[in-house]
């Protein structure tokens, strides 16, 4: 089961930040999720949130406001993959806005075989499995009521071969019919060492986790 560090690893730091993606990998995570958003400058940047505390969207923030707001400097995606580029990442788009500006720094990574692009928005994963030669997911944070309608589109595109699952949500037979059609599944929001183990007994290939003491890593001190 592959090891990945939600948001990195944000025990003392916060998260998303190159500080977070620094502590995860010392703590021997194989891999990172992490968010893009779009700035007001046209910045692709690593943030979760849609509205910053102050009640403002991040998208009409330049992204020296927003790291005024944050607190810290907000990293940019080019910045964090150029800091590890041998990390595994799992990218996550929020918003459309973010997306093609996402593409064209994914595009000149030279390490486009270790990541995997997900989202909510499934025309975006579709999008980027037509137009990156990357592995991509699409995010279900609903227990589909079968999944031959879901997957219909994703069949089409080989680079399409992955379900990141809300662990609200798991279900053992789903699971199986997907990997039975070749799909990778990756399981989220696990919060309980029970959890963990049950993401383990189902055999999915990764888990997202805030939670390193629950799959077997100890916590690595965090970089200032």
């Amino acid at each position: 089961m592959q090891l990945i560090a939600h948001r990195g690893l944000a025990r003392t730091v916060p998260e998303n930040t190159l500080a977070a993606f620094a502590a995860a990998l010392s703590s021997g995570f194989d891999g990172l999720e992490t968010d893009i958003r779009l700035c007001a400058d046209g910045e692709a940047v690593l943030f979760h949130d849609r509205i910053t505390p102050d009640g403002t969207p991040v998208a009409a923030l330049s992204r020296k406001a927003l790291s005024q707001q944050a607190g810290y400097l907000v990293p940019t995606l080019a910045e964090a993959l150029d800091t590890f580029p041998d990390a595994f990442w799992n990218l996550e788009i929020k918003s459309g806005d973010a997306a093609q500006t996402a593409f064209e720094i994914i595009a000149a990574s030279r390490r486009r075989h270790r990541l995997l692009l997900s989202s909510f928005r499934h025309d975006i994963v579709l999008a980027a499995a037509e137009s990156l030669k990357i592995e991509c997911a699409l995010l279900l944070a609903h227990r589909p009521p079968a999944l031959a309608p879901l997957l219909h589109s994703a069949m089409a595109h080989a680079q399409l071969r992955g379900l990141v699952w809300d662990f609200e949500i798991l279900d053992l037979s789903l699971l199986e019919q997907a990997a039975d059609l070749g799909f990778r599944s990756y399981v989220y929001g696990a919060q309980t060492q029970y959890e963990h183990a049950l993401c383990r007994d189902y055999d999915v290939h990764g888990i997202i986790t805030d939670h390193p003491e629950f799959v077997g890593l100890t916590p690595a001190p965090a970089l200032q």
